[in-house]
């Protein structure tokens, strides 16, 4: 209750315009003073030397480099990602080199005549794995450590293939996702 009064005292008092024009005026004063009669305040002494400091220009050259590579090096996508086909086919001409999306350790290596048909299971760490299906050749071996320029197999249409070309599946923590969303 008393903050109450003590704002509703002091709105009145500051409604006023003579006291308005005339604490203004006043405020305005004491800033304008203060600012001529004070000393400014300095980080340097009086009685210092000043350091020169001379800056050379350096080039420095950045180069970045891209964690995730296209598996092929020419290719069209002919079938997309859906509830029903958990990957993307990617067209290309028959014994195409195939390599890995990004460095990792071949985990599984399938050579079947149904379903995948000749196919590798790449382990990338952090829960992130590739499958790379309907292979007609394939090149790495389970346990072998792989990098983006790692040739591990060719396109083929072996399995339940139509024609040649590469079924490309990911997966993060063991759940299928859209490949183009990382290939882009």
């Amino acid at each position: 209750m008393k903050k109450f009064l003590i704002k509703k005292f002091v709105r009145k008092f500051f409604e006023k315009k003579s006291i308005r024009k005339i604490f203004g005026l006043n405020l305005a004063v004491v800033i304008l003073l203060t600012s001529f009669v004070s000393t400014p305040i300095s980080a340097l002494k009086a009685n210092s030397d000043q350091e020169v400091v001379a800056l050379t220009e350096n080039v420095v050259e950045l180069t970045t480099q891209h964690s995730v590579r296209v598996p092929l090096d020419t290719f069209e996508v002919t079938q997309g990602y859906s509830l029903f086909h958990h990957g993307i086919d990617l067209d290309e001409v028959l014994g195409a080199p195939v390599y890995p999306l990004m460095d990792g350790r071949v985990e599984a290596v399938f050579y079947n005549r149904f379903s995948y048909g000749n196919h590798v299971l790449i382990n990338h760490g952090s829960g992130f794995k590739s499958l790379y299906a309907h292979l007609s050749k394939i090149i790495v071996l389970p346990g072998d450590e792989v990098d983006k320029n790692t040739v591990i197999g060719t396109v083929g249409s072996t399995g339940w293939s139509t024609g040649s070309h590469l079924h490309l599946e990911v997966y993060e923590n063991d759940r299928t996702f859209n490949p183009l969303t990382i290939l882009k």
